[in-house]
């Protein structure tokens, strides 16, 4: 009696069907792999919190007319739309002459010359003790003007201590559309004439 032959394809069927599983182990492993490594690398990372945003300083600079050393009154309105400008609140409580923000200015003056706009400076002294304190100097290239007005400018600038009594040293820097860009308040964060001129020569 003839044996029966083979199935057709039997043997192949068989050898797939072997295979099959040890296929399915590997690939159940490598992911276990994969996920396990994953959760050691979080685990183990180091967590760098997101960047804290920059305070936005962007706002509209708050114009104001003071009288100069020579009591010529100066009206900021007339720059807004045709110039940029900075401003600079200086202490002058021992004269406007020993401020190292009005020296700083004026020890760089070229440099501010080159980056183009208004200069303007601004004490809590009266016109009569800064045309003084120019005259030590020897002169000044730009405006040196008095605040009297209970410190008027010196708040709507925010150049003033926590309790809006005592001013402080600050450069305000402000664009042609009359944008306040930069600003700098002593003693935390003043800068330098060299920045100052380097920032008024990138606002437009």
């Amino acid at each position: 009696m003839d044996n029966p032959s083979p199935e057709v394809g039997s043997f192949e069927t068989s050898l797939v069907r072997s295979r099959w599983p040890r296929w399915i182990s590997w690939l159940l492993s490598l992911t276990a792999g994969l996920l396990v490594a994953a959760v050691v690398w979080k685990g183990t990372r180091k967590y760098d919190p997101p960047a804290a945003p920059e305070r936005a300083f962007i706002r509209q600079a708050p114009v104001f007319q003071l009288h100069d050393s020579s009591m010529k009154l100066m009206r900021l309105q007339r720059y807004v739309g045709r110039s940029k400008f900075l401003v600079a609140f200086v202490d002058a409580s021992r004269g406007a002459d020993q401020s190292p923000v009005l020296l700083g200015l004026r020890e760089r003056w070229a440099e501010f010359e080159r980056a183009g706009g208004v200069v303007m400076a601004v004490t809590a002294t009266r016109p009569a003790e800064n045309r003084a304190a120019i005259e030590r100097l020897g002169g000044l290239p730009f405006p040196l003007l008095s605040d009297l007005n209970q410190l008027e400018v010196h708040r709507q600038y925010d150049a003033c201590d926590s309790k809006q009594e005592t001013p402080r040293e600050s450069v305000i820097i402000v664009d042609r559309a009359g944008l306040i860009r930069f600003v700098h308040y002593a003693p935390e964060s003043l800068g330098t004439a060299e920045q100052w001129a380097r920032e008024l020569a990138q606002v437009r």
